[in-house]
């Protein structure tokens, strides 16, 4: 299986300070973020029997992040069968440039995923396991996000 992700990054317009949950990535504080539409990151997972593990690439380097290989040892821990992926993720702005290229990196990485591995994962997860590591709004162009004492979960 193949699946491919879009996702556009988002800058804090109002940054929280703080963290409720570090483990769940849940803010202390409300903030606001605008999503930047005219900016893109695609990210295509295939399934791949070749492979002894996963292979991750960056526009073009492989990279061997922690906050990768975490989210998708979740993610493949909810699959039928024991799986390695090839994934290939590009940026058509700057990464690591204070744009939010790790928000939309994750949030392309978890629907790609969720879509090769026929996980069918609810909105809610998805968005819970891309803010694991990094806030993400919902396919919206701007996002709230606030702590919910009774949830636990961002009202984004």
């Amino acid at each position: 299986m193949q699946a491919t992700a879009l996702a556009h990054p988002n800058v804090a317009l109002v940054k929280y300070w703080g963290k409720q949950d570090g483990d769940r990535n849940l803010p202390a504080t409300p903030s606001l973020s605008i999503t930047l539409a005219g900016l893109t990151t695609r990210t295509t997972v295939t399934v791949d029997p070749n492979l002894t593990s996963d292979r991750v690439t960056l526009n073009g380097d492989l990279t061997d992040d922690p906050k990768i290989t975490a989210c998708l040892a979740r993610l493949k821990a909810q699959a039928t069968q024991p799986v390695h992926l090839a994934i290939d993720t590009t940026n058509d702005f700057p990464t690591a440039a204070g744009l939010a290229s790790s928000a939309s990196g994750f949030a392309a990485l978890v629907v790609a995923v969720n879509a090769a591995l026929g996980l069918k994962l609810s909105t809610d997860e998805l968005c819970d396991e891309a803010r694991r590591a990094s806030d993400r709004p919902r396919g919206r162009c701007w996002v709230v996000s606030s702590p919910s004492p009774r949830t636990g979960r961002n009202s984004c």
